[in-house]
Parts: C-alpha cells; structure tokens; sequence
C-alpha cells in the first residue's frame, strides 16, 4: 500500500516565512539554523526562485517549519505600484509574472504569497552592515508587510565577529529606533548567520512566542522547549569531552630519571637537560593532538564540517621553513588563542620541535640553566612517581585556550562552510580568563588530585567536568547577560 503522509492539526504546527531583500543572506541563516546544508548559496541575486519548506524541529506531532523564500526584488517599484489599488496584496497576488522577464517582480510575488497564505510570523533578515538609513529598500518592504499583516521580527544579519554585550545593545537601538514606526515591526534581534551563538537562538525563540496565536502557543511551547534541550544537550556533550581531554593531560606524565649529585653541582648536565627537553616535547606533541581532537569533535557536535588538521597542515607546509612565524600560524591553527605559558609550548605542535618553543630551548640548554630551572621554566613539575607532569599554572592555561575553543566553534554559522579559523573577539579572552580565575582553586584541586595524590581517572575525570561545566556556563552568562539561559 502507498505510504500516507499525514499533516500535523493546524493548531500543532508552527511556520515561519524568511524574508528579505534580495541576497541579504537567508538561505545561509536557514543553513546555520538546520545544521544542514539547504538551497544555494550564492552572492548574486535571486539564488533562491521558490519557497522552499524546511522542518527545524519536532516534537511528537508538533513540528516548527521555516519557509526559504525568494528574495525582494525593485522594492522601489513594486511600492509604487501596490499604491495605485485600494487591496493592493489582494491585487497583486492575482496578478502572473514571467520569472524569466521580470525576475524581481515574480520573486517578490512567491515570497509574499508564502507569507500571506503561510506564516504565522515572519523573520526579516537585514544587512547591519549598511545603516538603516542608507538602506532605503527596507522602508519599502516594511510597508509592503505591513499590507499583509504578519508580525515581524527583523533579524541584524552581517554584524561581524561577536562584539561585547553594550556595542550589540548599542546597534540593536539604532534599528529599533528606525524601525520603531512600523507597527508589525514586533522585535529587533542580533542574529548574524555567519557568528551567532546558540543562546541566540533561545532568545529568537521567546521572541517568536510572544506573536503567535492563542490556540498555538502550547504547540510552540513544546517545540521551543525541544529547541532548548537539544542545544543544552551539545553544550553538555562538549563540556564532557573537553573535560575528557583536561583530564587526559593533567594525567600525563613521562619518565625521567633523577639528578645525580654530580649533576645537582653543576658537572655535565648536558644528558639530563636533554631527558628534559625530549620529555617536554613528547607532552608538547600529545596536547596538541589533544587540541586539534577537541576541535574536530567540537565541529562534528556542532552539525559543521571541515577539521582543524587541515589548516595544521597547511601552516607547517607555508611556515616551517620560517621559525620566527611558526608560532603566530599555529596560535591560528589552535584557534587564536594561546598566550602567556601556552605560546611558545604549542608552536612546537608535531612539527619537530624547529619552532620559536624548540628555539628558545636550545637557547635555555645553551645557556647553561640547570635541570631544575630547566623544567620550570617549560610548565613542567616532577611529581613523587618520577615523572614530569604540567604544572598547575599550564594546566589553568589549558583550560583557558580550550574553552576559547568550544566558543570559536559554537559562535561559526553552517553557512559559512567549513569550520576554519579566524579573528577571535578580544573580549572573548577576557571574560574566559577572568572566568578560570574564579576557578582557580577548583582546577588546582583536580590537579592535585592526578599529580600529587595519583588519583584513579574517573575520580579526577568526575571532578574536572564539573568545574567545566561550570566554568562554560558562566563564560556565556558573561557573553550573553541579556540572554538568560535555563540551565538544568
């Protein structure tokens, strides 16, 4: 028998329509939404030539659609003529355009159409980039929604990298002061596809809340819910594999021996600085394959593609041959971050220690420093079991950079393509910093706990994913104050 698909009630269904001037953006916003790759992206205009229906979440029979449509074409003309009919939506939606001799017209007929006949909101994506009054077009099209009669939520696309809390909140009033005029205008958000975070998307979902109907908000509560607790679930998920790493490296530990007498009195201590310095490198080696494993599966959890050893390849391909620039591309393939007792450390990585961290210790054993001095120096402690571990100091660094990690891969919008890196907000350095510090004393303790009294791994494991849990969720408290999350 043929398959019968089933529509949920009215009542259980929840659609939002996408809508903007032409290639503002909305496919790769649909994309970030989804976690999936829909549509063509594009820069040119009128990529997108029909509404397109898309399931962004699920619960039993409740399902919440979003509709790609085809972008706004000669606003500018479109107005003009609505103007000259007394139901000017009513007119032109019977009216028949050729998509292939008047494109703007007929794109601007499908994505009226959807939002007349589909939403019951509608997100209206703009470019922040342009001023509001520099983008006349926008003017146009909030008159011509106007005529139709949806609530609008417009959605600040193109802001950049994320910027501290008070210059979003800055940008967001000058558009609602724009915009305040039109009264289907219900909310203003900072949604950038290419940066946004996950909290966002919580704060999206309230916005939406607040227009729907009576007889659907118990529908939307339930998929607004769903939405949450999928995210939370990611956020959980990273932490506990971050925590996972950390403890991995607080736990590594290499044999060395110890110093003789003779050596301890300053005589040939060539060997023993060695056994160091190899030591050190072997720890350098296994955090960075740390580093770039918490990475890729950060992007995996995230609904992304690409990996971070594909950029690791590329920097130790253009930069090996120039030590003096090594440790500035890597800080970019860890995710520009690393800073203070982390920098020369991880421009080591795997490239065999002929870097700026393999340098300056040619440089530490050829001026003669002693074991000791030696192993400081490098974040490095020798433990009552014989063996060098990181120090307290590093291994607070560590945590710092890979929180900054989890931050650069769950602020990347799936439009964007593949995972890479970039630019990191330097406010975002700060607060991570700030953070750890709080916790200073809690991640000394797990350190204790593997270095100094050798506890088992899952004891020090249970200790290291609270502290990061609650480290994660005051770092985006901190980002996000406007936004308050429900953490469970």
């Amino acid at each position: 028998m043929p398959t019968v698909t089933v529509s949920p009630p009215a009542t259980h269904s929840v659609t939002l329509s996408l809508i903007s001037h032409t290639n503002a953006g909305k496919t790769t916003l649909a994309r970030t939404l989804l976690r999936r790759d829909v549509g063509e992206v594009r820069d040119a205009p009128h990529v997108t030539l029909f509404n397109e229906a898309h399931h962004l979440i699920s619960d039993g029979d409740r399902v919440l659609t979003m509709w790609d449509t085809p972008g706004f074409g000669d606003s500018a003309r479109l107005l003009k003529r609505l103007k000259r009919f007394d139901q000017p939506i009513l007119w032109f939606l019977q009216q028949t355009w050729d998509r292939f001799t008047d494109k703007p017209l007929w794109c601007s007929q499908q994505a009226l159409k959807n939002v007349k006949e589909e939403a019951d909101a509608v997100l209206y994506l703009v470019n922040a980039a342009e001023s509001p009054d520099s983008a006349g077009y926008i003017t146009q099209e909030m008159e011509i929604l106007g005529w139709v009669g949806k609530p609008v939520i417009v959605l600040l696309n193109q802001t950049g990298p994320p910027h501290e809390p008070h210059v979003e909140a800055a940008e967001m009033r000058l558009w609602k002061d724009h915009l305040r005029r039109f009264s289907g205008v219900r909310e203003v958000l900072n949604f950038d596809a290419f940066a946004r975070c996950w909290i966002q998307e919580s704060t999206l979902m309230d916005g939406i809340a607040d227009l729907l109907p009576e007889g659907k908000t118990a529908s939307f509560d339930a998929l607004k819910k769903a939405w949450h607790r999928r995210n939370l679930d990611v956020f959980e998920r990273s932490v506990k594999m971050l925590a996972s790493q950390l403890t991995s490296s607080v736990l590594d530990g290499v044999e060395v021996r110890a110093e003789t007498i003779v050596e301890r009195m300053g005589v040939g201590r060539g060997s023993i600085n060695k056994e160091y310095a190899d030591a050190r490198q072997v720890l350098a080696s296994k955090l960075a394959e740390r580093l770039e494993l918490a990475t890729n599966e950060l992007i995996t959890f995230h609904g992304l593609e690409g990996a971070a050893e594909k950029e690791m390849q590329m920097v130790a391909r253009e930069s090996f041959h120039q030590p003096e620039q090594v440790s500035e591309s890597i800080w970019g393939v860890v995710g520009t971050f690393a800073g203070g007792a982390m920098g020369g450390l991880l421009a080591d990585l795997k490239l065999g220690g002929m870097t700026f961290g393999g340098g300056a210790l040619i440089g530490g054993l050829a001026t003669g420093l002693g074991a000791y001095a030696l192993i400081r120096t490098y974040n490095l402690v020798r433990s009552g079991d014989g063996k060098l571990h990181w120090s307290k100091e590093h291994f607070r660094e560590q945590a710092r950079l890979i929180m900054l990690c989890y931050l650069a891969v769950a602020h990347f919008g799936r439009g964007r393509g593949e995972w890479r890196t970039g630019d990191r907000p330097g406010h975002w350095h700060e607060v991570c910093e700030s953070v750890v510090e709080r916790h200073r004393d809690a991640l000394d303790d797990v350190w204790k706990l593997a270095v100094e009294k050798q506890a088992m791994p899952d004891v020090v494991f249970r200790s290291m994913q609270q502290v990061m849990l609650s480290c994660g969720r005051e770092v985006l408290t901190e980002l996000y104050p406007s936004n308050p999350v429900p953490w469970r």
